[in-house]
């Protein structure tokens, strides 16, 4: 029992690690901001974790493999692929259910410097392109894709989505969710040969009633 209150205490600590650098950054975050949103002392935090740059890496760690599990989930669901890649496409845009992006943008440019760091946001950037490029692949394999190269059709779709989360997290309120959603639909079918309204919301009974009357 004892032992699990342990790993219970050191997930508690890698949570709020990652809460606090979504908030402040990685550079001005530090042990005490974590301990005093735990309440505990920094030196339950240096317990489990000797330095900040540990605690830093650990924390990162910790929500990729979180966006990893939900990266799984989504493509193993029942289904199209065509409707897989329109959930794949929605946890990953930075303009639908991706909160982090803040976080990882933070990480890409402080793991230039830091080798363990730059270890684990190249690992999650890898298992995404390639879970990506097998999916896009099954897609053409059975006619619901219209693209040459999995694999280059997947970086095509990850670059540009990398490049509008930059854009919305350093300039936030310069663009529209709307219209960013409309450019990720538009670019990530003209990837797939497919048409943009095939990844659009989905409409609702009455929508559908209005179209037919």
């Amino acid at each position: 029992m004892a032992r699990k209150k342990v790993v219970l205490r050191r997930e508690e600590i890698l949570e709020a690690t990652v809460e606090q650098i979504k908030q402040r950054g990685i550079a001005t975050t530090r042990v005490a901001d974590v301990a005093g949103a735990l309440k505990v002392s920094s030196g339950l935090v240096h317990y489990h974790f000797a330095t900040k740059e540990l605690l830093v890496e650990e924390a990162f760690a910790y929500a990729a493999g979180r966006e990893m599990e939900a990266l799984r989930t989504t493509v193993a669901r029942s289904g199209s692929v065509v409707a897989r890649m329109k959930a794949l496409i929605r946890l990953y845009a930075p303009t639908g259910q991706a909160p982090g992006w803040r976080l990882w943008i933070d990480g890409w440019s402080a793991g230039m410097r830091d080798k363990g760091l730059h270890d684990v946001m190249r690992e999650m950037d890898e298992e995404w392109k390639s879970r990506i490029t097998a999916l896009v692949q099954e897609g053409m394999d059975n006619g619901e894709f219209h693209c040459s190269d999995a694999r280059v059709v997947a970086w095509r779709i990850t670059l540009f989505l990398d490049g509008l989360a930059v854009q919305l997290v350093a300039r936030r309120g310069a663009l529209e969710k709307a219209e960013a959603s409309q450019w990720v639909r538009e670019h990530v079918a003209g990837q797939l040969g497919i048409d943009p309204a095939v990844l659009g919301p989905r409409r609702t009974a009455a929508q559908r009633a209005a179209d037919i009357s």
